[in-house]
């Protein structure tokens, strides 16, 4: 705290001033003296300082009206204290218009004891603004030594508010990005705060010594952030004091932030070990490097996972980097749903349990809640068939496959069921046999030169052809084409490859044969 108040001198040093000590300005005894000054120029405004008692015998302004108009507002725009006049030396009483503009800007103007000189009067005043500091440091000592000590001996956050809470008689509340949040005043509202509504108190604030901010048009409720790794890991929300009491708890609320970063780093560092154990069991057990069911129990329960006896795996497509809260807050929607969440580069992986896993609407919510959280649009999801404790990273491959193929299939399709490929599993397998998928591309090769040749459409035709189950009017009328063109086609088909296209059997062969390569095509533009 600097200085004391007008007030509290003259409650505590009666003797420096007059029997009746309060001239004028009385509205203004709560403003704070840190300094002491004397004035016997009439341009004194010019070299005083903020908190300064101004002591006078107006001696330079004493037949000069004018002046004595002009000192009160130039002397309250600095921001001293009060003014100290001895009377009856040189002005017998202080011009009322000085009166008037005294109580006006809330300056007030003190009668100074006739019999006491400057020098004992700075004295004094000194000393007592040195003896209101040093209690106050020592009254500060002791609160930080109490928070200190509430944190040492293992107590949590909740206990450490209500102790700031206590001993400083504000309502406090500590959030933090992992949505935890304790307030002493349950009507506090529950809420991270959004950065775009916080605003730097103002300049003129005492408080602006650390960062600290407003919530909206709000200037009663002061939000301290607690910073790690230049990113913010929680609030410290103070309130209950106006703007101009915030001053004295400037040292307190520094310490107190201190501390609290200290705890909460600690606290994060804790979970972070924790968090990184968990994430490799994850990664080992999804990636197949463990596969007995006991060895996975054990391991599961040392992370504290409870795991239940089959999983739905549920892939990601590649996502952008997100910062801590946002991740946090998925997290925190899985931990509430059962579901268990490992974040693999850029991909997030979801094991969804069977009771979860049998509603389509559940993958929907996940979906949504990640849009909601990430402010990604478009997110898709690979969804595995229902799989053991020991066939999860065989549910992982699942996923990737059905990703593959159903951007392949159906690329605007957001919900990839690995259960619906049907034969496109088959697919996705043999594209990745070289000797199979030669031998089938050599198979349909001769349409693709005679294409490549002649600027011609024989495999387009065939494609659409067994799409519609060798219908040729609707194979016409798919390509756009009449009705003879197309029978001209596929009669140059069947005559380059040699093949009947009525056989069913020669119909699927094709039909795997161009779609295998049409996907290996496509992994490679990838």
């Amino acid at each position: 705290m600097n200085g004391i108040s007008v007030n509290e001198l003259i409650a505590h040093k009666p003797f420096l001033f007059g029997e009746d000590p309060i001239i004028s300005g009385a509205n203004g005894l709560n403003r704070r003296i840190t300094n002491v000054n004397v004035m016997e120029v009439p341009d004194v405004f010019n070299w005083v300082r903020h908190g300064d008692l101004l002591l006078t015998t107006a001696y330079s302004i004493k037949d000069n009206p004018n002046a004595q108009n002009e000192l009160i507002p130039k002397l309250a725009a600095t921001g001293i204290a009060a003014i100290g006049i001895k009377t009856k030396r040189y002005l017998e009483t202080v011009p009322e218009e000085m009166v008037t503009l005294s109580n006006e800007y809330g300056l007030p103007i003190l009668e100074l004891a006739y019999q006491i000189g400057y020098s004992q009067t700075i004295s004094e005043v000194l000393e007592e603004i040195l003896n209101q500091k040093t209690n106050w440091l020592m009254e500060q000592h002791h609160k930080i030594q109490l928070l200190t000590s509430t944190l040492i001996m293992g107590e949590n956050s909740k206990t450490f508010i209500e102790t700031f809470s206590k001993s400083t008689g504000l309502q406090a509340a500590l959030i933090t990005y992992e949505s935890d949040m304790y307030a002493t005043d349950p009507a506090f509202r529950k809420e991270w705060p959004d950065a775009r509504h916080l605003r730097p108190v103002a300049p003129h604030s005492s408080t602006t010594a650390l960062p600290s901010y407003w919530l909206d048009a709000d200037t009663t409720t002061i939000y301290l952030p607690i910073e790690k790794n230049n990113e913010t890991m929680a609030y410290f929300v103070c309130w209950g004091c106006k703007d101009g009491e915030w001053e004295p708890l400037q040292f307190l609320l520094q310490h107190t932030v201190n501390l609290l970063t200290l705890h909460l780093s600690k606290q994060h560092s804790l979970r972070s070990l924790e968090d990184n154990q968990k994430d490799l069991f994850l990664k080992t057990w999804i990636l197949g490097e463990i596969t007995d069911p006991q060895a996975i129990a054990l391991q599961a329960a040392s992370c504290g996972l409870q795991l239940q006896t089959s999983y739905n795996v549920c892939l990601t497509s590649p996502l952008p980097p997100f910062s801590s809260r946002e991740i946090m807050n998925v997290k925190a929607y899985c931990i509430l749903q059962g579901i268990v969440l490992l974040s693999m580069g850029n991909e997030w992986v979801f094991l969804i349990p069977k009771p979860l896993a049998n509603q389509k609407s559940a993958y929907q919510k996940l979906q949504s809640e990640l849009h909601k959280y990430l402010k990604q649009p478009g997110i898709r999801l690979g969804i595995s068939s229902m799989k053991g404790l020991s066939d999860i990273n065989e549910g992982y491959k699942e996923t990737v496959t059905a990703l593959e193929l159903w951007d392949f299939i159906q690329p605007n399709e957001t919900l990839c069921y690995y259960d619906q490929l049907g034969m496109y599993s088959i697919v996705h397998v043999l594209s990745d046999q070289e000797s199979i998928k030669k031998q089938l591309f050599q198979y349909i090769q001769p349409l693709y030169m005679f294409d490549k040749e002649n600027n011609a459409k024989l495999v387009d035709t065939l494609i659409t052809y067994l799409q519609f189950g060798g219908n040729i009017k609707e194979t016409a009328k798919a390509s756009y084409c009449h009705y003879n063109s197309i029978v001209y086609r596929l009669e140059k088909v069947q005559t380059l490859l040699g093949v009947d296209l009525k056989d069913p059997d020669i119909r699927f062969q094709l039909q795997m044969a161009v779609k295998v390569f049409a996907f290996s095509t496509k992994k490679k533009e990838l």
